[in-house]
């Protein structure tokens, strides 16, 4: 009897080990096991890494309001009534320091904001230029290092206001991921720009860049389909994205233009997966 039990076992046994083995090699079918695999987590950093630089975009176009190149220009400030604005003046250029503070200050879309930004203005002939540096800067404790440039155009071909970001920065995160990022980003403003108020602006956004984590792993984005962000809503709303790792290519769509913070992963052979994106 005990002879008949321990053979149970064993059979038992095997069949488990089969079925675990069988489900391993169904996932490595799929690529999900597979270390060029692009992770959950990885995605999620790249698209949170963006809606950083993104929060930076923001405050300067909010600042644009505020600064009037061709007057004295408000020491308040549209990003929030914390911030601290100050400005230095010369014949054709100003210098705006917005201060956030050490304790942090809460902007309109609920963003925790400390430390400094520097925006230098030039008057062009077009509109106008402006470099950003950053001092012991950092969003919702996401510290961001290195500098972004900006050319601002009042009027491009479509009649929209329109900003071309360069951005090579460094965003090391709260988990302790460090990411240096890139590229740059051509943001045409298609909604709300003949009004003052932020609510209702529109975004359509394309561009490309890289991102490098602090093990030299690059990933590599290219926007295929104009993304659209609309400042009332946290998340993109729609626009798709290649993304590349170790000669790997995955698309991630954001939708039809929902506010959610959903979005779909596929790889190059067609599998897919829905991804949650953080807030």
């Amino acid at each position: 009897m005990k002879l008949q039990n321990i053979s149970r076992a064993f059979s038992l046994l095997f069949l488990a080990s089969f079925l675990f083995l069988g489900s391993c090699s169904s996932n490595d079918e799929l690529g999900l096991d597979n270390e060029l695999q692009l992770k959950t987590e990885e995605v999620e950093e790249i698209v949170q890494a963006d809606d950083i630089s993104s929060e930076v975009e923001e405050v300067l176009e909010d600042d644009i309001y505020d600064v009037g190149l061709s007057s004295k220009g408000s020491t308040s400030s549209s990003v929030a009534n914390c911030v601290t604005r100050t400005v230095e003046t010369t014949a054709n250029s100003k210098t705006v320091t917005l201060d956030f503070g050490e304790d942090g200050c809460e902007t309109k879309r609920g963003k925790i904001l400390k430390g400094k930004l520097i925006i230098a203005y030039v008057k062009t002939d077009l509109g106008y230029s402006k470099t950003v540096s950053f001092d012991g800067f950092s969003v919702n404790d996401n510290t961001v290092e290195g500098g972004m440039s900006v050319e601002r155009l009042k009027e491009n071909a479509n009649g929209n206001k329109q900003s071309t970001i360069t951005v090579d920065i460094k965003i090391t995160m709260t988990t302790g991921v460090e990411i240096s990022r890139k590229g740059e980003k051509v943001r045409e403003m298609i909604e709300g720009g003949d009004t003052k108020e932020r609510g209702d602006d529109v975004f359509s956004i394309s561009g490309n860049w890289e991102s490098v984590n602090r093990d030299g792993v690059v990933k590599k984005v290219v926007i295929t389909t104009n993304l659209i962000r609309k400042f009332a809503c946290k998340f993109i709303v729609s626009g798709v994205v290649e993304l590349s790792k170790d000669d790997k290519q995955y698309t991630l769509d954001f939708g039809d233009g929902e506010c959610d913070n959903k979005a779909i992963l596929t790889d190059a052979e067609g599998n897919s997966r829905e991804i949650s994106l953080r807030k």
